[in-house]
This record gives structure tokens, C-alpha cells and sequence, in this order.
């Protein structure tokens, strides 16, 4: 295959890489955000004042039992495994990369012994 190839194949992998990072970025901050909401699953408060009896103890166990539950999850599981994915992800385009460079390097190479021969 030509330089030419591997020039183009290096900007799409370098592209792709750089839209991983900025995924990443933008979900880390979307997970602090999505953190900042786990006091409005138990807020507010039910008390003696505000609402009582069967109905409140059955919404309560919604709240904490249900809601809490799996905010919690992706909170902490899913987040964590959408973030392994993407480091992995870019684990493997970073190899990629650096491999494309070594073949763009010894073809180089090639091309400089084959015009130092001619």
C-alpha cells in the first residue's frame, strides 16, 4: 500500500481518537451532573407534616427501594462500564496509530534508500 493511504488511514484514526476523548470528556461532566440530581430522588423529606399514612410509606419505598436503587446503578455500575469501553476503545486506536506511524516511518525509509540508489 501507498504513503498515501497510510497518511489518510493516520487522519481518520487520529479524528476517531480525538471524538472518543471528547466523549469521554463530555460524560464525565454529564455524570457529575447526573450525580448532582441523587437529592431530588429523596427530597423532600415525608414527615408528620408533610404526608403520612399507607400511600407516603409505599411512595417512600418507591423512592428509596426503586428509584435510589437504580439511580445508583447507573450511577456508579453503567458509568464505569460506558467509561471502560471508551478507554479501551482508545487504548486500541492509540496502537493503531502508533503502528500506522511505524509502517509510515519504514516506508519512508524505503522511498529515501530506493532514491539514494537511483
Amino acid at each position: 500500500m501507498s504513503l498515501f493511504y497510510y497518511y489518510g488511514l493516520l487522519r481518520e484514526k487520529r479524528d476517531q481518537l480525538q471524538r472518543l476523548q471528547d466523549c469521554s470528556s463530555k460524560l464525565h461532566g454529564n455524570q457529575q451532573e447526573f450525580s448532582s440530581y441523587r437529592e431530588t430522588i429523596t427530597d423532600p423529606e415525608l414527615s408528620t407534616y408533610t404526608w403520612q399514612g399507607t400511600l407516603a410509606n409505599k411512595f417512600d419505598e418507591i423512592r428509596l427501594g426503586g428509584m435510589l436503587h437504580y439511580f445508583t446503578d447507573i450511577e456508579t455500575a453503567q458509568f464505569s462500564e460506558v467509561f471502560s469501553a471508551l478507554n479501551s476503545k482508545i487504548q486500541s486506536i492509540q496502537s493503531e496509530i502508533q503502528a500506522i506511524e511505524h509502517t509510515i516511518q519504514r516506508l519512508e525509509a524505503e522511498e529515501r534508500a530506493k532514491a539514494e540508489v537511483n
